[in-house]
């Protein structure tokens, strides 16, 4: 396991979680904790499979956003180089899924944070809010981006004008959670098993496929060039011989990722 004083990684069986670890400040983003956690999306999506983003366990608030003491209030908007912005405008450009694991409040910066990942799976007393128009700031473009595309447009519009929370019941039926769990053991168990099937799977296509998707989104600036060379790569790997020939002897596929 990393260990760092506010975000520790723990990579296990191809899964590398991410754990928030300042639940005394209500696991608030301040320029330490972004940093952080920026390094290790970064060391978990280059050492496994896929990565798990997660508050410790139990905790009734996921995060409150981005800690306000670290913010330049009047800075210049132009000036400011906002380090949360760059962590979540960077998660669609990680190469594996990440799988957001939510329970309790999750606030401002660290809902746009949640709902940048590609997964989202939370407990039923979570909610998610979004709230500049609370603190009279303006938002950027790409966290704009990534509610428009995980969400209905009036429902993001929604979120954003009222800063109202909605409910995790709420949110997967809009499309944005994937499943709900009733506590943090069935969340633990729901992730896990998310998790490993997406690592027992062909990794390269995987990978592949989450470029398309993202690109298509407009989220990252991969070009077709490196979409095509992504999809040749795992046309050619030896993970389709690996695949074809465990579907002609009924077994379960190994995958190399090579």
């Amino acid at each position: 396991m990393a260990t760092m004083p506010l975000v520790t990684l723990d990579i296990r069986d191809d899964v590398a979680t991410v754990t928030l670890r300042r639940s005394d400040k209500l696991n608030s983003l301040n320029s330490q904790m972004i940093g952080e956690l920026g390094d290790a999306l970064d060391a978990g999506s280059r050492q496994a499979r896929v990565v798990v983003l997660r508050a410790e366990p139990g905790v009734a608030v996921f995060s409150a956003g981005h800690d306000l003491d670290d913010v330049p209030i009047h800075a210049d908007p132009h000036e400011w180089d906002n380090p949360v912005e760059a962590v979540i405008a960077g998660i669609p450009a990680l190469d594996v899924p990440v799988i957001a694991a939510v329970e309790g409040t999750v606030w401002g910066a660290a809902c746009n944070l949640v709902v940048a990942c590609d997964l989202i799976v939370a407990t039923r007393n979570a909610t998610f809010a979004i709230t500049p128009a609370k603190l009279g700031v303006p938002y950027f473009r790409a966290g704009l981006s990534i509610f428009a595309r995980s969400l209905p447009l009036h429902v993001a519009k929604a979120m954003f004008y009222t800063a109202e929370p909605i409910t995790a019941d709420q949110a997967h039926g809009f499309g944005l959670v994937h499943s709900v769990a009733e506590d943090t053991v069935e969340l633990d168990a729901q992730v896990a098993r998310l998790a490993g099937r997406i690592a027992s799977l062909a990794p390269l296509t995987i990978r592949s496929v989450k470029a398309e998707l993202d690109a298509l989104d407009g989220l990252t600036d991969v070009d077709e060039g490196q979409l095509r060379e992504l999809a040749e790569r795992a046309w050619r790997s030896d993970d389709v011989k690996e695949g074809v020939a465990a579907f002609q002897e009924r077994r379960r596929p190994r995958f190399s990722g090579r």
